[in-house]
């Protein structure tokens, strides 16, 4: 009797994707991680094929994470834009299958897909919404606005559902618009914003944490353009980072579901299945019917208290602002003091993501666990109460406000704003709008509609980075180590040179390796 066949599942497959990405193994160390993590044992070929689907994996959700074979869409722009239609309007209307049929194919009529891909049957819509997960839903009344009697109401409910989670099993994430090349200027900040629907120059990151600041996650990142020219030659997967983006760089329902499904996969790997509790707040984005979460409890704060009760909105976002603001001013320091104009600096989303990672990197744990009490959502006893800071004193430690003022005041605009104007733009709190009856079909047209060559070069004037060699690298380490050698307390430093100087050599031994071999079959 041959052997039972043993088949992951989509989430499986995703969640070893992301390991076998972070940790390079030999298909034999794959096959009993997987026995180890699962309890099943697959054969080598079996984890050669899945690897061989990984960059596609990784970078589309996962649509039926329990199916144990993964179908490829036929056409995924438009799956996206029905999947993100159906989220918007579940709640404010019942969708027919006619209606769901009809906004289908008035959405594949603008994507440009020819009218003989699909066929929108009763049958083609009954795999869709198996795929995404989608049920009727019954409609609910609008909630009340919260005020501070119901936050004051919520917060022994809010204690009682967090007595059941340690302190580094409770998390928070938001989202935040940040214009990341935004000159500290009013007159060309006006002109800026006023144009905000057509400005490339908007992303947005959303940021998550858990209570005791142990755990900072990769920011994730959602731009205007799929590859900028300044992406070409640099490998993305290398930062910290996870980089989305659609037209409008909004957090769509789909890209906030396809975060929270990650989420749950990566809790089960850092707490061995134990359950983690989320807060979030009531965006029209974070909606969470029909994900299938096996390690999140998702608790949605009171409406309209994300200012009061909401860790993210407490501080934490403002310090990222912060930091991130004192880096872009120093950039913008950098390129003066080598003779160019300050009106004329354009900061490129790379710099920018460089930047950003940097200013989360600087949030630190104390100030987020500080946050977190300030909200006092969490069950707090007096001896932590004692070693709470004053909000305003985590402020004026993390980050030198007086030194950014001097530092906007040297940049010498002739319409400068105040610090406090700088950081702190309403604006950026926009991060997904609920679109019109009459433009939903053209929104989601233009969100997921593929780009071509020409209309991604409307949208992008960054500048491609050229390779960089390794003898350029092996002789600006040289100048580095230099450099070090004529500095008071250089030494700690020198431990991390020889390690790129190793990074380095091995590169060059490779790439030697595979000019041989090329010089070899060419003969």
């Amino acid at each position: 009797m041959p052997p039972k066949k043993i088949t992951l599942t989509n989430a499986q497959k995703h969640e070893f994707c992301l390991y076998a990405r972070d940790n390079k193994r030999t298909q034999a160390q794959y096959v009993y991680w997987i026995e180890e993590k699962w309890g099943v044992k697959i054969h080598e070929s079996t984890v050669t094929r899945i690897l061989q689907s990984s960059d596609k994996r990784l970078t589309s959700e996962v649509a039926n994470p329990e199916a144990k074979r993964y179908r490829s869409i036929t056409v995924p722009e438009l799956e996206l834009a029905l999947k993100e239609f159906v989220l918007c309007y579940q709640h404010q209307t019942i969708l027919s299958d006619t209606m769901l049929i009809e906004k289908a194919k008035l959405l594949a009529s603008g994507l440009e897909v020819s009218e003989d891909t699909l066929q929108f049957s009763s049958s083609w819509l009954h795999k869709f919404k198996d795929r995404n997960g989608i049920h009727q839903e019954k409609l609910h009344g609008e909630a009340d606005s919260a005020n501070n009697a119901a936050i004051i109401e919520n917060l022994p409910l809010l204690h009682e559902k967090c007595a059941n989670y340690s302190f580094e099993r409770i998390y928070n994430m938001d989202e935040t618009g940040l214009f990341y090349r935004l000159e500290p200027d009013r007159t060309l900040a006006t002109k800026y914003l006023s144009e905000r629907k057509k400005n490339k120059e908007c992303i947005t990151i959303a940021l998550c944490a858990n209570s005791d600041g142990s755990h900072k996650l990769k920011p994730l990142i959602i731009g205007k353009c799929a590859k900028p020219r300044c992406f070409k030659n640099i490998n993305i997967s290398n930062l910290p980072i996870i980089y989305r983006h659609n037209s409008k760089a909004w957090m769509l329902l789909t890209t906030f579901q396809e975060w929270l499904q990650n989420f749950d996969l990566q809790m089960s790997r850092k707490y061995n299945n134990q359950r983690v509790l989320l807060f979030l707040d009531n965006c029209p984005c974070h909606k969470i019917e029909g994900l299938v979460l096996s390690h999140v409890d998702v608790v949605f704060l009171p409406s309209n208290t994300r200012s009061k009760l909401q860790p993210m909105d407490a501080g934490i976002i403002m310090l990222f602002k912060n930091n991130y603001r004192h880096h872009q001013i120093q950039w913008m320091l950098e390129q003066v003091e080598i003779g160019k104009s300050v009106q004329n600096l354009k900061m490129d989303i790379l710099k920018g993501i460089q930047y950003s990672i940097q200013a989360w990197d600087e949030v630190k744990a104390k100030t987020i666990r500080n946050c977190w009490y300030h909200t006092k959502i969490l069950p707090i006893n007096e001896n932590i109460e004692e070693n709470i800071e004053n909000l305003e004193n985590i402020q004026e430690n993390d980050l030198p406000i007086k030194e950014l003022s001097e530092e906007l005041e040297a940049l010498n605009f002739s319409d400068g704003m105040k610090i406090e104007e700088f950081l702190n733009l309403p604006d950026e709190n926009i991060i997904y709008e609920i679109l019109d009856d009459n433009d939903i079909i053209t929104e989601l047209v233009d969100t997921f509609k593929k780009k071509t060559d020409e209309s991604l070069d409307d949208d992008d004037d960054s500048i491609e980075i050229e390779p960089i060699s390794i003898s350029t690298v092996s002789n600006s380490l040289e100048n580095i180590r230099a450099f070090l050698l004529q500095q008071e307390g250089g030494i700690e430093y020198f431990k991390s040179i020889n390690t790129l100087e190793k990074f380095i050599k091995e590169k060059k031994k490779s790439l030697m390796k595979q000019t041989t071999l090329e010089n070899f079959f060419n003969k």
